[in-house]
């Protein structure tokens, strides 16, 4: 029996160590996953997760995630994200190639981006889709799954992942454009 979020929270408040025990257990080949997308290296991926780990570790107290998983998921893609710019040969952002080149984004000489509000307009666009739609969005450009794996874990085809995607940037050009930004 898989212990609950909720046990492994309170064990963390408890500062009992079985609590990354079971947090590996649970969610270790997910953070792994994550890990690997972003930095291409099982061994850099590994460290990376077992760096998730201790940063849960000192984070949860004070914190209390409302779902561990989401906590667990963003460290280690922080994480890998620092990783990743500290390694020269990976400079690139794979999973958001794919959005800036279909945005080309452009800046006013006036005024200028501010990253939070293209994020809570990102966000407003996430909110007005459909669950599936903003998993396939998700797994995509924050957790950096392939096609093929985001079609093996929400049980859909992979051509299906493709359209979802090639629909989602076009619907958020248009929303970022009602938005006032130049795409």
């Amino acid at each position: 029996m898989k212990t609950s979020d909720n046990e492994i929270i309170d064990k963390l408040f408890d500062r009992d160590e079985q609590a990354i025990s079971d947090t590996e257990k649970k969610y270790g080949s997910l953070c792994r996953k994550i890990a690997c997308n972003i930095l291409k290296d099982y061994d850099e991926a590994n460290a990376c997760v077992n760096t998730s780990y201790f940063n849960l570790w000192s984070s949860v107290p004070p914190n209390k995630p409302r779902s561990l998983k989401a906590y667990i998921c963003s460290i280690v893609r922080n994480n890998a994200l620092r990783m990743k710019k500290k390694n020269p040969l990976q400079s690139e952002e794979m999973f958001f190639m794919e959005l800036t080149e279909a945005f080309q984004i452009v800046k006013d000489a006036e005024e200028e981006f501010d990253n939070k509000n293209l994020s809570s307009c990102i966000n407003a666009f996430l909110a007005e889709q459909k669950e599936e739609n903003r998993k396939v969005f998700v797994l995509r450009y924050y957790y950096n799954f392939t096609y093929k794996d985001i079609a093996y874990a929400l049980g859909i085809k992979e051509a299906t992942v493709k359209t979802k995607l090639f629909r989602l940037r076009d619907e958020l050009k248009s929303h970022l454009e009602k938005d006032g930004y130049k795409v």
